[in-house]
């Protein structure tokens, strides 16, 4: 280092040492200045190197994946050692050192290398996606080019550029807005939200404030409506304000494992203009939003298994009902938008614009409510635990910081349940059929056989389709396993009893 005077640092030396050798405050500017990230670990890098990366670090995740902390100015960057990107920074790096391109062989016997370093020498450290908790408070990455995180406590938030914990990212992550001190008025998201009702604009801002929560369960929402009522901009909005993304919404993914990567790599998984929702993902759906373990074949090996254990956000659109099955309907918010007049229509260049000049304040003010929520939480009680306890729980925590009233949170989101109730109902022929069975006939007694035969006689209409409709006993058994839970919070009890000698079993309905 540099000095205006002659000063030796050593071994030992310290505070002291500069006042008895008069050091000025430009003295200690240009000591900062010159400082540098901690020497390299595993690599080091000759001083003829052209590359800014000062520094990396070896590390592992407890899934044992292979990760390198990158020093690049006065941020740091993790990378996936197996990434395309952290192949051409190694490739990069080797150009820069001796002039000439490494082979593929070379290369990959050089990446190996480290990632065995990673795994058996390295630290071990989860890594997160946009959203990651440590000691109580909640880490929201900013995805900015200089790496800037969100700290969230329950005695505020502050914006960091070398966090406790460990970040990753994908390239289709895109940047939040630098969060504005002073706003807590989360009423500015209404004029970017086409909804009809307060409440279902409370519910839109309890699903956006449960995306900040560390670790799920997650109520998955779905926005529904005619065409022409912005399901897609609504989903945008929300998505910009938590994990945006190029682009913000996909197709519904093909299968399982096309879910797990895009949760790999996305905090919320926005799936937008579905038709229809596969039985199969359904399931998949239920599980990313409320935990389940998935696994899969591992890329170019015959037993090794990649497993995913984590849970996300989940927002879907489409113009159907799409929550027919009642283990989806569960665990989601409907909420209908109402359709935009044609006179009321707003031009896309003049919207997006007021909406990034808004976005840092509606930001901050669900911030504020994040903190609030950290701060109340182990103190709140519920009268009711609904579905989704531990998501109600943080809402109701957060209600000061939103400017509501004690239970105005449980009121709205006990009525969004009634209509999720009556939309999964509408959406399940079997579960319709009973509904109109025990209305127009009372209550009812036989078996899984008996039940088929009545239900296709009385009903057709619902009961035609052999793809809603189950025509074998043990499959409409199944189904009535499925829809139990929603029936009975229509008053409709099922029993099971068994008669005879044979032991027959023998549906009971009232």
């Amino acid at each position: 280092m540099k000095f205006p005077k002659n000063y030796t640092l050593f071994k030992g030396w310290d505070a002291a040492d500069a006042v008895a050798e008069g050091w000025t405050r430009k003295d200690v500017e240009n000591l900062f200045n010159s400082a540098k990230c901690p020497p390299l670990q595993i690599m080091e890098i000759p001083e003829k190197a052209t590359t800014s990366v000062d520094s990396m670090e070896l590390w592992h995740t407890p899934e044992k994946e292979a990760f390198a902390s990158i020093c690049i100015g006065i941020h740091v960057e993790n990378w996936a050692l197996d990434s395309a990107h952290f192949r051409n920074f190694l490739s990069y790096q080797h150009y820069q050192i001796d002039g000439k391109m490494l082979s593929q062989t070379a290369l990959e016997d050089k990446r190996r290398t480290l990632a065995g370093e990673a795994l058996f020498g390295g630290s071990e450290h989860p890594v997160f996606t946009r959203i990651g908790h440590l000691d109580g408070c909640t880490y929201l990455d900013l995805g900015d080019k200089e790496w800037t995180t969100v700290r969230v406590g329950g005695d505020g938030w502050e914006t960091l550029k070398r966090p406790p914990i460990r970040f990753q990212r994908s390239r289709s992550m895109q940047a939040l807005p630098i969060p504005a001190h002073g706003s807590n008025d989360i009423n500015l998201l209404r004029p970017f939200l086409n909804v009809g009702s307060e409440t279902d604009f409370r519910m839109v801002v309890a699903w956006l404030l449960g995306c900040f929560q560390s670790k799920g369960p997650y109520p998955i929402l779905i926005l529904t409506g005619e065409q022409g009522s912005a399901k897609s901009t609504t989903a945008k909005v929300l998505r910009s304000l938590i994990d945006p993304a190029q682009p913000m919404t996909r197709s519904a993914p093909q299968s399982e494992q096309d879910l797990v990567i895009a949760a790999r790599h996305n905090h919320v998984l926005a799936f937008d203009n579905l038709s229809h929702i596969k039985p199969t993902l359904a399931d998949a759906l239920c599980r990313i939003a409320t935990g389940g373990g998935f696994g899969t074949r591992k890329l170019h090996t015959n037993t090794e298994e990649v497993l995913f254990d984590a849970t996300r956000p989940v927002l879907l659109n489409g113009i159907p009902d799409l929550a027919s099955r009642p283990d989806l309907a569960d665990r989601s918010i409907i909420i209908t938008l109402p359709v935009i007049q044609e006179t009321e229509r707003q031009f896309e260049a003049d919207f997006w614009q007021r909406f990034d000049a808004t976005a840092p304040s509606i930001l901050a003010a669900l911030l504020n409510a994040t903190t609030t929520a950290l701060a109340r939480v182990s103190t709140v009680t519920l009268k009711e635990r609904p579905r989704m306890a531990d998501f109600a729980k943080w809402i109701t925590a957060a209600e000061p910081a939103l400017g509501w009233s004690e239970g105005a949170f449980s009121e709205a989101y006990s009525a969004n349940r009634k209509t999720v109730d009556r939309a999964a109902i509408e959406g399940n022929p079997v579960a319709e059929a009973i509904v109109t069975m025990i209305a127009d006939h009372g209550p009812w007694k036989g078996t899984a056989t008996d039940l088929t035969k009545a239900l296709r006689g009385l009903y057709p209409q619902l009961t035609d389709d052999p793809l809603s409709f189950p025509r074998q006993p043990n499959k409409l058994s199944s189904e009535l396993k499925r829809v139990q839970p929603l029936l009975r919070r229509q008053g409709i009890i099922f029993t099971r009893e068994r008669h005879g000698k044979s032991g027959q079993r023998v549906i009971c309905i009232k």
